[in-house]
C-alpha cells in the first residue's frame, strides 16, 4: 500500500460498515447502532461524514461511557469501534453483560492483548458478540500525507503509547521501516528505541512479516525532535490551510469563526475548493476563489426563473435535481468567504504585510543586520502591532545573529507602555533572554538560505496582492518575497531521497535501528541506497507548511512517496506555548539545584 491515509481511510470504511452491511441477515433490521469511545470517535468524526454513515444505515451514534443513558432497542445491531484501552475494556465488557442490542461486531483501532479479549469472552454472557476485528487506526487523519497522534497529557507512559500508535500506522500502511532518529534528541532515541522493541516483539505474531514484499527496498521512518528547527512555528505562513491554522486555529478539521455561530468542517475529501486550494499563496488562492464564485454564478443564472420558464418539461427536471447542489456549493462559498475575509481581517489590522516581510528577511539571511535592525526597531515603536508578534521577531533576531548587546534595546522598546501594550510578561522576557542559546540554529539560516457578504470588497486588493504572490507553482525556487523560507525539513530529507548527492555535513545527525524483519528480508540495509517511502514523525508538533513542503517534494519526484505526521499541529502561539513552559520549567529546575547546592554548603 503507498503512503496515502486517504486509501487508508476508505478501506477501513469497506470493513467497518459497507462490509457488515453486506453481510448483514436478510431478517435484521437494516438500521444499526454505532458506539465509540472519546479516541474512535475523533478518528470517525475526521475521516468520515455523517451523510456516509447514514448511508451505511447507521442511525444513532452514541459514546460506550454512556451506556447506561441508552435505551434498550433489541431489534437493531450494534457495531462498536473502540481503542482497546483498560476504561474501554471496562465499559465494553459492562455492556456485554446487559446488553442494549442484539448483536455487536467488535473492532478495536489497535491491537488488543491476551487477557482483553478474554475479558470480553467472560463477559459475552449472551452469546451475542458476532465478530472481533483489530484494525489499525490509532492516529488521526488530517490530510492525505499528514497525521497527528492523540495521545492523552495524563497517560501514564507516554512513550509506550506514542510507539504504540506508530505501530498502528505502520501496520495500516503495511510497511516495516528502518528507523532513523535524531541523534542529538534523547526524546527521540527513546521513542525510537521503544518502537524497534514493539515492531520486533511483534514479529513473532507474524504482523510485520512480509510487509514490504512488494518493495526492493525498505521503508524509512525518520523521527524527528521539533527542537531541531524551532524557527518555522515562528514564522507566518502565507499559504491557505496554514493561515487558517495560524489566525484562526484548528482543531481536529474543526475552525470556529469569530462571525460565526455554528463550527466549520474543513475536509480535503470532501471539500473540493479546499482540496484544491490548500497549499495555494494568498494571492493565488483570492484568483481561485473569485473564479469560484464566478462558475457558480454561471451556474446559477441558468436556472433562473426566467430560463426555467422557457424550457420543456425534461429540461426542467434536470434542472431542479441540480437545486440540493446548487444549495451546497452556496454554502461551502459562503463558507470559505467568510474565512478569507477574516484572514485578511487579521492581515491588515496586524500589518501582517510588513511584519511577515520582515519575518522571512530574517529567517532567510536575505539582508545584513545593520539593515534589519533598523526595521525592526521601527517595528517595535509601531503601537499597532501586537505583542506577539513583536516577540516572534526578536526572536528571529537573537537566532539569527546572537546580538545579545542588542537585546536590551528591544526589551526597552517592548516594555515601553507607548510603544507595546500588554508589556511582555516574565516568561516572555525569560524566552528573549535565553532562545538564542538555548537552540543552535546558525547552520539552520544558513540551510534555509468586517462584511464578510461583501465579495468585491475582498477583491479590490487583488492586483497588490499578486503582485507580492508572484511565485510559480512550477517554480521550485520562491520569486515573491513571502516564500523565501524553506523549512529545514527539506535539507534533512535530502540525503535520504538522494544520498549520492550529498557532499556535505547534514544539518542533524541521524542514526539508525533495524527491525529482525527487515534485516530478515534485506539483509545489510545500505544508507546509500535512496528510500522511496519515506514516514517522518516530528516529536514536539508539526506546521502545516511543513506538510506542503512534503507535498510539493513529493510532486516533483514521482517514484517517492513521503508521509508525515507528529504529536500536534503547531501554530506560533502554540509553539510559543511550548517555549514559555519550557523556559518556566528550567528556570524551576535551576532554583531547585541551587536550593539543593545551598543546603548541601550549609549541612
Amino acid at each position: 500500500m503507498t503512503l496515502n491515509l486517504a486509501k487508508v481511510r476508505d478501506t477501513y470504511f469497506d470493513q467497518l460498515f459497507v462490509k457488515n452491511k453486506k453481510e448483514a441477515d436478510a431478517s435484521d433490521v437494516s438500521a444499526k447502532v454505532l458506539l465509540l469511545d472519546r479516541t474512535t470517535t475523533s478518528v470517525v468524526s475526521m475521516c468520515y461524514t455523517q451523510t456516509q454513515l447514514l448511508q451505511q444505515e447507521i442511525v444513532l451514534i452514541e459514546l460506550l461511557e454512556n451506556q447506561d443513558q441508552l435505551s434498550y432497542m433489541k431489534h437493531m445491531n450494534c457495531i462498536v469501534y473502540i481503542k482497546p484501552t483498560m476504561a474501554s475494556i471496562s465499559a465494553l465488557s459492562k455492556e456485554l453483560r446487559n446488553p442494549h442490542f442484539k448483536n455487536y461486531r467488535l473492532f478495536f483501532n489497535n491491537m488488543a492483548n491476551k487477557s482483553q479479549l478474554e475479558q470480553i469472552a467472560e463477559a459475552d454472557d449472551y452469546e451475542s458478540v458476532q465478530r472481533v476485528v483489530e484494525l489499525f487506526q490509532d492516529y488521526l487523519t488530517i490530510n492525505d500525507n499528514l497525521f497527528t497522534l492523540d495521545i492523552p497529557r495524563d497517560v501514564a507512559n507516554p512513550f509506550i503509547e506514542e510507539s504504540n500508535c506508530l505501530v498502528s500506522l505502520l501496520l495500516s500502511l503495511k510497511k516495516c521501516p528502518v528507523v532513523k532518529f535524531d541523534s542529538n534528541s534523547l526524546s527521540a532515541k527513546k521513542l525510537s528505541s521503544e518502537l524497534l522493541y514493539a515492531i520486533n516483539s511483534n514479529s513473532n505474531n507474524n504482523l510485520f512479516e512480509d510487509l514490504n514484499r512488494k518493495s526492493d527496498r525498505p521503508p524509512v521512518l525518520l523521527i524527528l525532535d521539533r527542537k531541531c528547527d524551532p524557527i518555522t512555528p515562528l514564522l507566518m505562513p502565507w499559504t491557505y490551510q496554514s493561515m487558517i491554522h495560524e489566525i484562526i486555529g484548528i482543531d481536529k478539521n474543526i475552525v470556529q469563526l469569530k462571525s460565526a455561530k455554528e463550527p466549520i468542517t474543513l475536509s480535503d475529501s470532501h471539500d473540493v475548493f479546499f482540496k484544491e486550494s490548500i497549499y495555494l499563496n494568498y494571492g493565488d488562492l483570492t484568483d481561485k476563489f473569485q473564479k469560484y464564485v464566478e462558475d457558480y454564478k454561471k451556474q446559477t443564472k441558468s436556472s433562473s426563473i426566467e430560463n426555467l420558464k422557457t424550457q420543456n418539461l425534461v429540461e426542467l427536471k434536470n434542472m431542479l435535481t441540480k437545486f440540493p447542489q446548487f444549495r451546497k456549493l452556496s454554502n461551502n462559498i459562503l463558507k470559505h468567504l467568510n474565512i478569507i475575509s477574516e484572514i485578511d481581517n487579521h492581515i491588515s489590522a496586524q500589518n501582517m504585510w510588513e511584519i511577515g516581510e520582515l519575518q522571512q528577511v530574517i529567517a532567510s539571511n536575505l539582508e545584513s543586520q545593520a539593515t534589519i535592525k533598523p526595521r525592526l526597531l521601527s517595528i517595535l515603536e509601531t503601537s499597532g502591532c501586537s505583542t506577539t508578534n513583536k516577540i516572534k521577531l526578536v526572536l528571529l533576531y537573537m537566532a539569527r545573529f546572537h546580538a545579545y548587546s542588542d537585546l536590551e534595546t528591544f526589551i526597552s522598546r517592548l516594555q515601553n507602555p507607548g510603544f507595546t501594550s500588554p508589556p511582555p510578561s516574565a516568561s516572555q522576557l525569560s524566552l528573549l533572554r535565553s532562545f538564542g542559546k538555548r537552540f543552535s540554529t546558525g547552520g539552520l539560516f544558513e540551510a534555509s538560505s468586517h462584511n464578510t457578504n461583501n465579495i468585491s470588497n475582498l477583491f479590490n486588493k487583488k492586483i497588490s496582492i499578486n503582485q507580492l504572490f508572484n511565485m510559480s507553482n512550477n517554480s521550485t525556487q520562491p520569486d515573491n518575497v513571502f516564500m523565501q523560507y524553506i523549512p529545514v525539513l527539506n535539507d534533512i530529507l535530502s540525503p535520504i531521497i538522494r544520498p549520492s548527492n550529498q557532499a556535505h555535513e547534514t544539518v542533524v545527525k541521524l542514526s539508525t535501528l533495524v527491525p529482525d524483519a527487515v534485516k530478515n528480508q534485506y539483509g545489510n540495509v545500505s544508507s546509500n541506497e535512496p528510500a522511496q517511502d519515506i514516514i517522518v514523525y516530528i516529536k514536539g508538533g508539526v506546521t502545516y507548511e511543513e506538510a506542503r513542503l512534503v507535498h510539493e517534494l513529493s510532486a516533483s519526484n514521482p517514484s517517492i512517496n513521503i508521509l508525515l505526521g507528529a504529536d500536534k499541529v503547531l501554530n506560533s502561539s502554540s509553539w510559543l506555548h511550548d517555549l514559555y513552559e519550557a523556559t518556566n520549567d528550567e528556570e524551576a529546575h535551576a532554583e531547585r539545584a541551587d536550593r539543593k547546592t545551598q543546603l548541601r554548603e550549609i549541612l
